[in-house]
């Protein structure tokens, strides 16, 4: 009998997720899960931000392929992929040829530049280990350089991403013996921090934030950037040793020929099944897909959407292999924590809308992410997965878990 082959492109949150889910479910001798990512490594994509900061170091952040599928039955590639040919069921790696049954398109995001002139040849992104490295080699020669000469670190967009870093490279800059000579601005279109967030969440974050020395500027709009130099639009100019950019995400740029629906920022547009408009053996999670909720919103990029839908998309695949039978529920979700790191050790958030920060919010983030790699390696076997579900009982035993998780780390630190 000929396997089914379903092919994963891309081993972010989502796709990662998805592949050891499929794993535990389906029988090796009937189904084939290949996998394909540029790198060999996962990337714990929430913490690139310490990266840049000097807190973590890039191999901390990278968990191997290997050891996550290990034992798995899943096979790896590592390649670059060119383009998919949806009505030959075939992905075109640089390496060659890859038919599919069925195709999951996990590819993330990449930097949005709104069309500003110079903005993508004279700043930097942070979308990955690398471009964190990046980042820190720049923050090591500013700091080195601080003794005789003023710097200004400006980083355009006030999001998660442009806070979170913002918050620790604070904490790295007023360490260093020459702080005073080196200022960091974020620099907002809006008239507040992180858009969509919860006000009190903003209020509590911006508050740190000047308490850390960072400027804020409110509905700043950049008209353009030359090397050294952001131009807003109001006429003021910001000279600068290191512009970062984390403005703005849109969908990874991949080539599908014929084309299938994505929206104006390049993110595919699927159902509440994940599947996309056109051919319904292609699907799409994570960052890069265009899903609307129970209110008819788009779901924002965050990590537990991707690790739900990739559960999600586990289950109703498992459940067509084996039973034959397609998905009844659609795909909702609602989030159930909204935790943002704010330094190399601080974190505030929203749990069951209430804000929390200090040890809570600290322990609340520690967590999830435990939670996250122990459902990661059992392939969605163990009781922490129920902290990615929605019915009565998966609430329940996620707060059981994280009560007991809570009381000892309480016991850890009266050791």
């Amino acid at each position: 009998m000929t396997k089914k082959r379903i092919v994963i492109l891309g081993a972010g949150y989502a796709g990662i997720f998805l592949s050891t889910n499929l794993s535990s479910k389906l029988d090796k001798y009937t189904t084939e899960i290949i996998l394909v990512d540029r790198n060999n490594y996962h990337q714990l994509m929430q913490e690139i931000h310490l990266v840049a900061s000097g807190y973590r170091t890039a191999e901390q952040l990278k968990i191997p392929i290997s050891s996550l599928i290990q034992g798995k039955n899943i096979n790896f590639i590592q390649g670059d992929i060119e383009k998919i040919l949806p009505d030959k069921n075939t992905i075109l790696l640089k390496s060659g040829e890859l038919k599919y049954d069925e195709l999951i398109v996990c590819l993330g995001s990449s930097t949005k530049y709104f069309n500003i002139p110079g903005a993508d040849k004279y700043t930097l992104p942070l979308r990955s280990i690398y471009d964190a490295s990046i980042i820190h080699n720049h923050i090591l020669r500013i700091i080195d350089e601080a003794e005789n000469k003023k710097h200004n670190i400006v980083i355009v967009g006030a999001g998660a991403t442009g806070i979170s870093l913002g918050s620790a490279l604070a904490e790295t800059i007023n360490a260093s013996p020459n702080k005073s000579n080196i200022k960091i601005n974020i620099i907002e279109a809006t008239s507040t921090i992180l858009p969509g967030w919860d006000i009190r969440v903003k209020n509590k974050t911006e508050e740190i934030l000047k308490e850390k020395g960072i400027r804020i500027f409110h509905n700043s709009l950049v008209e353009r950037v030359d090397q050294n130099t952001l131009f807003l639009k109001d006429g003021l100019e910001i000279k600068s040793s290191l512009i970062i950019w984390t403005a703005g995400v849109r969908g990874y740029n991949i080539d599908i020929e014929p084309a299938i629906d994505k929206t104006n920022d390049g993110r595919i547009i699927v159902n509440e099944y994940c599947q996309t408009n056109q051919y319904k053996n292609i699907y799409s999670i994570g960052d890069l897909a265009a899903m609307k909720d129970s209110k008819g919103k788009l779901y924002p990029p965050l990590a537990q959407i991707a690790v739900r839908q990739a559960r999600y998309l586990a289950d109703s695949i498992a459940e067509r292999y084996i039973h034959g039978t397609n998905p009844k529920e659609k795909f909702d979700y609602e989030i159930k924590a909204q935790i943002i790191s704010v330094g190399s050790d601080e974190y505030v958030g929203l749990l069951n809308n209430y804000l929390v920060s200090g040890d809570l919010a600290k322990v609340i983030d520690e967590f999830t992410k435990q939670t996250y790699m122990k459902s990661l390696k059992s392939g969605g076997k163990n009781i922490s997965v129920n902290l990615y579900e929605n019915d009565f009982f998966s609430k329940v035993m996620a707060g059981i878990t994280f009560a007991g998780f809570t009381f000892f780390k309480g016991l850890e630190k009266l050791a």
